[in-house]
């Protein structure tokens, strides 16, 4: 980020260089002579990938044409960015593309879609009552140990050293936790 702009960054030549993510890419725009033409550029390609406006660097930008007309071309100082260039318009094509696609599919086959939220809502909750089924034998095994009596696990043995390892990075519920799927 370069004083605020969203995908813009000063390279080492005095441009300004924008760049995107996209269908789990990062996507070349191009280098410009401003970091206000670079963000401009990056906001022109937001609007294609459909992202909302607020997370623009101009949202009062109201349209993708209004925001293509205010994007100058790239300035590429050889051959290998105009290659790069080109070769990032055209994956942003494939990602519009993509994107129409899962839309369409969306709207075409809900059931689908309720399916694997469905599925994946299942899966949360069966990790979630895996991670405190192991925790809750953990604390009682802990609890066997601070009293002093025998216990039936070895602490050097392996499913020892998995139920240890394994619940200390699990007290966070990153795992899924999308608004998406509930």
């Amino acid at each position: 980020m370069y004083y605020g702009y969203v995908g813009v960054r000063l390279r080492p030549g005095g441009r300004y260089a924008a760049e995107i993510s996209g269908a789990g890419q990062r996507m070349w725009l191009g280098t410009f002579n401003t970091g206000v033409e670079a963000a401009r550029a990056y906001d022109a390609a937001a609007w294609r990938f459909g992202r909302p406006r607020h997370t623009m660097n101009f949202p009062e930008v109201r349209s993708l044409v209004e925001a293509e007309r205010h994007t100058s071309e790239p300035h590429f100082v050889s051959q290998e960015e105009a290659r790069r260039h080109r070769h990032g318009q055209w994956r942003i094509a494939i990602a519009e593309a993509d994107e129409r696609f899962m839309a369409q599919y969306r709207r075409d086959h809900p059931e689908d879609v309720q399916f694997e939220r469905a599925f994946w809502k299942q899966k949360k909750h069966e990790r979630r009552a895996a991670r405190a089924a192991k925790r809750q034998r953990k604390a009682a095994i802990k609890e066997e140990y601070a009293k002093g009596s025998a216990s039936t696990l070895d602490p050097n043995s392996d499913q020892w050293l998995d139920i240890v390892s394994s619940t200390a990075s699990e007290d966070t519920d990153s795992d899924l936790d999308s608004d998406d799927w509930d």
